[in-house]
């Protein structure tokens, strides 16, 4: 007797259009109808970049089933580009609406993405002339709604940025000699240490080699 494959519980739908996209859905049926008007949507934003730097973009629809929820209906879009990743969600009583809030929400991240490249972040304005000429595009080819005052909120947050976790101050008000701070050393909870140096009044730093020994950086003549 022949056995039938099981499918899974969360399926992995892609679409028809030129562009992949993997889909899903919690709470929700997936109907072809659905599928069509989120792969519609993205391929305005996103279609054309499928050969100039998209790598893969996902989609998650939620329903809340939660009655008390007035905003039960949400759209998640993750969009990895070579540099970067853009993570978007939204929120509305209608999954269709949050389908044109999130792609909406998307083609601005792109704008703001690249208007960070060419202002020097990421390696500047090089970011390949498809890339750049593609997202340039996304004015001619998006049809976008005015902003409301949550969208001229959401401010591009760069995932690729460097965050501060910890703030360390030294007192670098009486020189010390080399020697000094190497043996500071021993005495502060991470392997590099940071002084004035008495002979040169320099700021310099002194660390632990993983080779062993230590080292030490000095300002460049």
């Amino acid at each position: 007797m022949p056995t039938r494959n099981r499918l899974p519980s969360t399926p992995l739908l892609m679409s028809t259009s030129e562009t992949n996209y993997a889909i899903t859905g919690n709470n929700l049926e997936l109907t072809p109808s659905l599928r069509d008007y989120v792969n519609t949507k993205l391929d305005k934003v996103i279609g054309k970049l499928s050969n100039s730097g998209l790598i893969e973009c996902s989609v998650n629809l939620i329903v809340n089933k939660n009655k008390k929820v007035k905003n039960s209906h949400k759209a998640e879009v993750v969009t990895a580009l070579k540099g970067t990743v853009i993570r978007c969600a939204e929120e509305s009583p209608d999954m269709y609406a949050s389908i044109d809030f999130v792609t909406d929400r998307l083609a601005r991240k792109l704008r703001k993405y690249k208007e960070r490249r060419l202002d020097g972040y990421h390696g500047g304005p090089n970011m390949g002339e498809n890339l750049a000429d593609v997202l340039d595009s996304l004015d001619a080819n998006t049809d976008l709604e005015e902003p409301d005052i949550d969208a001229v909120e959401d401010e591009f947050v760069d995932p690729e940025a460097p965050v501060i976790t910890k703030v360390k101050s030294y007192d670098l008000s009486n020189p010390v000699s080399i020697q000094e701070a190497v043996f500071a050393l021993d005495y502060v909870d991470h392997d590099f240490f940071v002084f004035r140096d008495e002979d040169t009044n320099e700021i310099n730093v002194v660390y632990k080699r993983n080779a062993g020994g230590y080292g030490l950086i000095q300002p460049q003549k």
